[in-house]
């Protein structure tokens, strides 16, 4: 990253910077979990691409109602991934305001700075559960499938 160009001097006070090295924590921590992520699904992608030959054999109907499992799975998966888009758009309304506006352009930032670090928190916990349903998913895969 390029250092900002330095422009009057403006420093923020103790109350703000807590706020941004929270967010920077989280942000780390959510970076780290979209990682984690990243890598169960390409694992995911080489497992069913490899397609092993399944570890436990079931009856037809227990197959069928496994797959079944992974569908919901994969659903609850990529409603997690729509709310978390939606939270992101969310996201451009104070930036928005920013630039379309005069005389808050601090308040507004601010704004910004501790809604990210919400939204930082809830993409946490949602990629946490991302990668549960992926591994339960993986599971079956190997074991199953």
């Amino acid at each position: 990253m390029t250092e900002p160009a330095a422009d009057k001097g403006f420093e923020f006070g103790a109350k703000e910077n807590e706020l941004l090295l929270k967010l920077s924590k989280d942000l780390t921590r959510l970076g780290i979990a979209t990682l984690v992520a990243g890598l169960l699904f390409v694992l995911y992608l080489l497992v069913s691409y490899i397609d092993p030959t399944a570890v436990v054999q079931v009856s037809e109907a227990r197959h069928t109602a496994l797959s079944f499992l992974d569908y919901i799975v994969w659903g609850l998966i990529a409603l997690l991934v729509i709310y978390m888009s939606i939270t992101i758009i969310r996201l451009a309304i104070p930036i928005k305001l920013i630039a379309t506006t005069s005389g808050l352009d601090i308040a507004y930032l601010m704004s910004f700075v501790e809604n990210l670090d919400v939204l930082s928190k809830v993409s946490f916990v949602s990629l946490v559960f991302i990668c549960i349903l992926m591994a339960i998913s993986l599971i079956m895969l190997i074991l199953v499938f």
